[in-house]
């Protein structure tokens, strides 16, 4: 009698423990890798001894690249590849998984059809000097065929062959699971602030075309109004490069919509650089305290040469600034090289490195006045 009382007991028991398990492999949770040309799946994979299961892929799926991961067992099932020929351009596939003995393990591979960018919207005050409103997100975009549930996302801001060739690269975890439907774009809030003071940067650009040969004739470089404000380091997560557009809110809280400009990546507590659309410059300008109505820039050419077969030319610029305002104002002028190798070999002031591709002269000029910047740069052609 004892027994038999207890048998209840043990099947309520072992039906627990199977409820437990069940639940345990649902809340299994996988991870998904998304590079710039392609992707990673690392999903949980539970088979039966001699059981064929199925499991929907990407069509792009390289077969070559699956992996099988058990704990301390070396078991590997059999698997292929089944694609729909009757379906022209089929973007989905079914993987299917037999094995001789229970794997319960991880399954890894590669494929295609995964995007993702990261896209920012701002507001700023019509003196732009606050930031009011700053929102980031990461886009998601599942063309590949498939549902990704339960996933965990990394991002990585580089192309799988390019990564192979440089090991420094920018990455991204979204910390919660998420679910890509196919067909869909997921959008994750990502970092998100208020009321941020804002410090005018005001710049002017003589690299570019003015980096070639400019037959003695003058330009004029417009002035370009940059806006910087500390990512806040509570914020404790990476921004990856990425389109902003940005809205402007007058006085009477009316909100227009400036137009879009670009972003390059940042880490908490570096300085967010943004700069204005050239199309506001009209606009400004009706602003008599605006810089863009006081300030100009005018680019004479020199000399222009070509040395060493013409691997290499050598160019002497004169860049006169006035200030037709009633104060000081600093000017950041900026050469950037592009592509090409080069340095400055003779200047009317020393200039500052803000990179091996970038040399800057921070300007100032007194009000009612002007400055004259000269210098001799040469350019390695690649």
């Amino acid at each position: 009698m004892c027994g038999d009382t207890e048998k209840p007991q043990d099947v309520e028991e072992n039906t627990e423990v199977k409820k437990d398990k069940k639940e345990q492999k649902e809340h299994t949770k996988g991870n998904v890798v998304i590079y710039k040309d392609r992707s990673i799946a690392t999903l949980p994979v539970s088979l039966l001894a001699n059981k064929p299961h199925t499991l929907p892929v990407a069509a792009s799926i390289d077969s070559q690249s699956i992996l099988f991961q058990q704990k301390n067992h070396p078991n590997v099932p059999e698997y292929s590849v089944v694609k729909d020929k009757d379906v022209k351009m089929a973007t989905a596939a079914d993987l299917v998984l037999n094995s001789a003995e229970p794997f319960d393990g991880e399954l890894t591979y590669n494929f295609s059809g995964l995007d993702w960018h990261m896209h920012y919207v701002i507001e700023v005050d019509e003196q732009f000097n606050e930031v009011k409103t700053f929102n980031s997100f990461i886009s998601v975009d599942n063309q590949s065929g498939v549902d990704f549930k339960n996933v965990f996302l990394r991002l990585i801001d580089m192309n799988t062959d390019v990564l192979a060739k440089n090991h420094a690269f920018n990455e991204y975890f979204v910390p919660l699971p998420q679910f890509l439907e196919k067909g869909k774009v997921l959008r994750i809030p990502w970092v998100n602030l208020q009321n941020q003071k804002s410090e005018q940067d005001y710049r002017l650009d003589v690299g570019g075309e003015n980096l070639v040969d400019l037959q003695g004739s003058e330009r004029h470089i417009p002035l370009q109004i940059w806006l910087g404000f500390k990512l806040d380091s509570k914020a404790a997560k990476d921004l990856a490069s990425g389109e902003m557009c940005i809205y402007v809110n007058d006085k009477s809280d009316n909100k227009r919509y400036l137009g879009t400009t670009s972003m390059q990546a940042i880490k908490p507590g570096d300085d967010i650089q943004i700069g204005i659309p050239p199309h506001l410059l009209t606009q400004l300008k009706s602003n008599q305290d605006s810089p863009l109505s006081q300030i100009q820039g005018k680019l004479e050419q020199t000399e222009f040469k070509t040395l060493l077969t013409e691997k290499v030319i050598e160019a002497a610029y004169r860049l006169t600034i006035r200030n037709f305002g009633k104060k000081e104002t600093t000017i950041k002028v900026i050469l950037p090289f592009g592509k090409n190798r080069g340095k400055v070999i003779r200047e009317s002031m020393a200039h500052r490195e803000e990179s091996s591709q970038n040399v800057y002269w921070p300007v100032k000029v007194a009000p009612q006045s002007e400055l004259v910047l000269r210098y001799r740069v040469q350019l390695m052609k690649e």
